[in-house]
């Protein structure tokens, strides 16, 4: 099977001169599949202060469950959200995505992502060179990552170099390549 990634806007989502914080950010729908309770436990359990971008069904849940370390920021604009990936000190996933256009947007912004071992994070996150990835759904194992990937220095240019596999320009290079071949096979050809 051929597979044609999502595209992320690496114009838009890129590298600033900024020094990142000492905190870590999800940008995501509230919602619960996302986890986004296990990576609040994760960051009580190190000290680190969490920022929380997104809003849904599941806010009042998780703003009855946030300790003083969590801020949930709602719906930010575009260039807020860009700010918020440029200033993390990594981006978390702590669910399971069929692909997750939030890993790539935050690499495409120089910053590392801690993602569940699972899904679409296998496909975007590389363990050691542009986040650190984690094998069970459980807050202790989070945790540990989160100490991780504080202690590795993360070469953010390396980072969203690595991002523009996904640049809109690929996506729209592969669309052309597959449509291409399907149109190009003999007819009855079955794939």
């Amino acid at each position: 099977a051929t597979i044609v990634y999502p595209p992320v806007d690496t114009v838009f989502f890129h590298p600033a001169d900024v020094t990142p914080g000492s905190h870590f950010l999800i940008v995501s729908a509230l919602v619960p599949y996302k986890r986004i309770e296990l990576a609040m436990a994760a960051c009580a359990r190190v000290g680190a202060p969490l920022r929380i971008v997104g809003d849904g069904p599941d806010r009042r849940r998780l703003e009855a469950h946030a300790g003083p370390n969590v801020t949930l920021l709602g719906r930010l604009s575009d260039e807020a959200v860009r700010d918020e990936y440029r200033r993390a000190l990594a981006v978390v996933l702590p669910g399971e995505e069929d692909f997750g256009i939030v890993p790539g947007e935050a690499h495409a912004c120089g910053r590392p992502v801690v993602a569940l071992a699972r899904g679409g994070a296998l496909e975007t996150v590389v363990d050691g060179e542009n986040g650190v990835l984690f094998e069970a759904p459980e807050a202790g194992a989070l945790a540990a990552a989160l100490d991780r990937v504080a202690r590795i220095r993360f070469d953010p240019a390396r980072i969203s170099a690595g991002a523009q596999r996904f640049a809109r320009e690929q996506h729209v290079e592969a669309l052309r390549r597959v449509i291409g071949d399907t149109l190009e096979a003999p007819a009855g050809t079955r794939w």
